[in-house]
């Protein structure tokens, strides 16, 4: 499905496994929870905590209240494995202690079982808890997944990405399953840590990271909206101050000061809008990921998904060709470098700010 045919689509159901902790590993994911829900033709039915021996300690369900608190929508989730794939046709079967290490699976399979239309996973964490539903019940995924998001990886080749490190065997199960792919690089070629950490690292054809600066688009928030990115970004103590509380309360301005200035590196973005079926319109200076033509604004298109041969190899090793033939997989493909981050930066700004808030959620 092409660009200009994917904003003909209607809402979806959606899974979404992410590596969400509170307090954060990277803050991104929580920008990735409110993006997800910044788009309401995104279904959201069921979301995996992963990494579930890291949840006990940082639970990502606090973000996840904050969320239902704000939007009025109540998903249900779970934490996920609590230890990586023993190889990549693992069904983690050994993980099922205690009650808690199929959660996720579990969770995972309810909500293809009981959905009535194809369904959107999107994955930005490890891929252990959808690599591992999938061998369970191979037969539910063809039947009913539309599409799998992969946020992870290097569209170089190169095995050392961090999603990629955290369950290799998921990864290589995952991506060689054939299903429907819609893969999402992290970086490309060129990439270094040096310049990952300096902020320096530039847009790739075949990468989705972009970066921001957080007063660009938390200052312009709702309240309740900046309070959940202070409480996180600002490590709060749910045993010192109630997360749902804390999001209708004044914005601390000390702590906007200081952690406004901050950057912010992002990768899910642009796969979130693409998955939304919006496209990407232009006025002037501001950009906006709209779901029809809007006076003013014209369609510009800034990335889309080329159809590929992708494989990859038991050391994670991968190889990206493009083709003009569809098949089951597809790549991310950034179409306007130069103003990639401009564009993300904007849009990004104007979806949070209209993030649809229950009555209680707007104060």
């Amino acid at each position: 499905m092409g660009w200009e045919a994917s904003a003909t689509q209607q809402r979806v159901p959606v899974i979404y496994s992410t590596d969400l902790f509170h307090p954060p590993d990277d803050p991104d994911d929580h920008v990735d929870l409110a993006t997800l829900f910044s788009l309401p033709e995104l279904d959201v039915r069921a979301i995996v905590l992963d990494l579930g021996h890291h949840q006990m300690a940082k639970p990502g369900e606090v973000p996840v209240k904050q969320m239902a608190a704000l939007t009025g929508k109540k998903v249900p989730y779970a934490p996920g494995l609590i230890g990586p794939l023993r190889y990549p046709e693992d069904k983690a079967e050994n993980q099922d202690l205690e009650g808690y290490g199929s959660r996720g699976i579990d969770l995972i399979l309810r909500a293809l079982r009981d959905s009535t239309q194809k369904v959107y996973i999107f994955t930005t964490g490890s891929l252990r808890d959808v690599a591992a539903a999938f061998n369970r019940d191979e037969a539910l995924f063809r039947e009913k997944v539309e599409r799998v998001y992969v946020n992870a990886g290097n569209s170089a080749g190169l095995p050392t990405e961090w999603n990629t490190l955290l369950d290799p065997h998921a990864y290589i199960r995952v991506l060689s399953s054939g299903l429907p792919i819609y893969w999402c690089p992290a970086f490309g070629p060129g990439s270094s840590f040096e310049t990952f950490l300096a902020g320096k690292l530039p847009p790739h054809q075949y990468a989705t990271y972009w970066r921001f600066v957080q007063d660009a688009i938390f200052d312009h928030l709702p309240h309740p909206l900046q309070n959940f990115f202070i409480y996180a970004l600002d490590e709060k103590s749910p045993k010192l101050q109630d997360p749902v509380a804390y999001l209708f309360r004044n914005p601390e301005g000390a702590a906007k000061q200081r952690l406004w200035q901050e950057g912010r590196n992002m990768w899910c973005t642009a796969p979130m809008i693409h998955a939304s079926g919006r496209s990407l319109y232009r006025k002037d200076d501001i950009w906006a990921a709209l779901a029809s033509p809007t006076p003013g604004f014209k369609p510009t298109p800034v990335f889309d998904f080329l159809p590929a041969d992708v494989s990859i190899d038991r050391d994670m090793k991968t190889t990206l060709n493009t083709t003009s033939k569809e098949g089951n997989t597809r790549v991310f493909h950034l179409l306007d470098q130069a103003n990639y981050q401009a564009a993300m930066t904007s849009t990004l700004r104007r979806l949070l700010a209209e993030m649809p808030l229950s009555p209680d959620g707007g104060k």
